[in-house]
């Protein structure tokens, strides 16, 4: 008799997409920084931490269409099982429900997201054991993804509709646009016509909450003592992945969906609703959110702790014409 075991992945992840009053703006917006998962303003009550708003406006530019493409460079000392923790996630997050809310992101081509996110850690994942060191900053992470890529020696393909994902493991500080990772942001994503002459990469860093899970890892900052799968580090990175992707297919030049200074991912921004209401994992972690998969030999159920409005949104939400006749998404 065949023996089936299981392997439980939970993850806290805090994304909006709520969409009320969507209209179009003739003029797109230009950020002049990378967009970033800040930490929480209870938490750093000096930075303005989660929007509170539920608007959300299209200012014209292009969304990622199709099907998008995931890969990982793992940065420093990450332990094979933590990678197995992120892998899995990104293997199954393509046709889940939980992705399936970015869906409802279109552009004036006719382009939609799909709820598709192809990713194989064989072929989409790369090992770059500290070759700029433990001090980085918004210029080597853009160079760490060049070197990856197979056009300068490493494995990755340049690919114009890819999400590529730093991920430096708890030793490795970073500094960009004058703020610092753990000090005011525990991520953000950003497109680069530099890393590759002739394409633009769309890049996020996502630092490791075990650096500083008081400030980045969603289970400890709601006052739980470990997260669901007891690796902080790889858990707590699922929430600001799962950001910066959203918003990276939703606004991958920074010209299409947004509200002022935020975007998607930080309309509830470490939000995650009645915490203490949330079923617990074994080790009494919160999550909310189950993935499941089957193989010939194991049954793989794959447990995740995502933002409550993401969830909601995906039960409540109904289609409509906004004002300018484009299709969008109202919360009812």
């Amino acid at each position: 008799m065949r023996k089936n075991s299981f392997f439980g992945i939970s993850f806290l992840v805090a994304v909006a997409a709520v969409f009320a009053g969507v209209r179009l703006l003739p003029h797109a917006r230009v950020w002049l920084k990378a967009h970033a998962v800040v930490v929480p303003f209870h938490v750093m009550r000096t930075y303005a931490g989660a929007q509170s708003g539920t608007q959300i406006t299209y200012y014209g530019g292009p969304v990622m269409g199709g099907s998008t493409n995931a890969y990982v460079v793992y940065y420093g000392n990450w332990a094979s099982s933590s990678q197995n923790i992120v892998n899995t996630w990104l293997q199954h997050l393509g046709g889940s429900e939980l992705y399936n809310i970015n869906t409802t992101y279109f552009d004036t081509t006719g382009a939609e997201v799909r709820n598709i996110v192809n990713y194989n850690p064989a072929t989409n994942s790369y090992l770059d054991n500290y070759s700029l060191g433990t001090n980085l900053t918004d210029a080597n992470i853009q160079t760490v993804i060049s070197k990856s890529l197979a056009i300068n020696g490493g494995t990755l393909p340049t690919d114009d509709n890819g999400a590529y994902f730093v991920l430096t493991s708890p030793d490795v500080s970073e500094t960009a646009f004058g703020a610092t990772f753990c000090g005011s942001f525990c991520g953000y994503h950003n497109p680069s016509t530099t890393i590759i002459s002739g394409h633009t990469i769309k890049y996020s860093f996502v630092g490791s909450p075990a650096a500083c899970p008081s400030a980045c890892d969603g289970n400890i900052i709601n006052g739980d003592s470990t997260t669901p799968n007891g690796d902080v580090g790889a858990d707590g990175a699922i929430n600001v992945m799962f950001h910066e992707l959203s918003e990276t297919v939703s606004d991958p030049v920074i010209t299409a969906w947004g509200e002022d200074e935020s975007e998607n991912g930080d309309q509830c921004n470490f939000n995650f609703g009645t915490f203490s209401s949330l079923p617990q994992a074994g080790n009494g972690a919160h999550y909310n959110v189950t993935f499941c998969s089957r193989t010939s030999r194991n049954v793989f159920p794959v447990v995740m702790l995502t933002a409550i409005s993401i969830v909601r949104l995906l039960t409540h939400n109904s289609r409509e014409r906004s004002p300018s006749g484009h299709e969008g998404a109202r919360l009812s």
